[in-house]
């Protein structure tokens, strides 16, 4: 073998290995993001879903995109990531205080957020009606995952925005939910 082909076959195994590694180190979307909690609108510009990552591995969140499927069952695209990667266990916050999201989520009528990769794959999602029925949550409240990234939905009176759902957080009970039929004006604004 000469020098040279001796000089490629090294070079291309250390990069086949270098891809090997950060495959392993840095993974694609797939199933590791869960949407974990969702705040509809309560104040104006106060509504956010938040995204988590309870895999053992940073993931990219480059091209993933958030979208909302409103009670006519129309797609709207909330947010889209241009760049960036969640470290494992943490969350990260689409809010409209930020000015990310495109339209507003109610909390009082049906709604469907999706979590949507770069292949347009859903990743995960929740709706709102079949998760925790036809009730708003209430103000300061949210629906949240309990325990984080793998149990049922669930009305909490205390939202844990860019925190970890607390294991003991108070869930309101079925009879104590707010009714459905407050106005929530301008839910589809842009």
């Amino acid at each position: 073998m000469t020098r040279n082909k001796f000089y490629a076959v090294c070079i291309f195994a250390c990069v086949t290995l270098m891809t090997i590694c950060l495959q392993s180190c840095i993974q694609l979307p797939g199933k590791q993001l869960v949407i974990n909690e969702v705040c509809g609108k309560e104040f104006p510009d106060n509504e956010w879903v938040e995204i988590y990552n309870p895999t053992d591995s940073v993931v990219k969140l480059k091209g993933i995109y958030l979208i909302k499927v409103d009670e006519n069952g129309i797609d709207h695209e909330l947010f889209r990531f241009k760049s960036g990667e969640l470290a494992p266990g943490h969350v990260y916050v689409i809010s409209s205080m930020k000015d990310e999201l495109r339209r507003h989520i109610s909390r009082s009528k049906e709604v469907g957020i999706e979590l949507v990769g770069p292949d347009d794959n859903t990743i995960d999602s929740f709706y709102r009606d079949d998760e925790v029925g036809e009730k708003a949550h209430p103000a300061n409240g949210s629906y949240a995952r309990i325990p984080n990234g793998s149990g049922n939905w669930v009305i909490v009176t205390n939202a844990s925005r860019n925190e970890l759902n607390p294991e003991d957080a108070e869930i309101v009970e079925q009879d104590m939910f707010e009714d459905t039929d407050s106005d929530d004006s301008g839910d589809d604004e842009e």
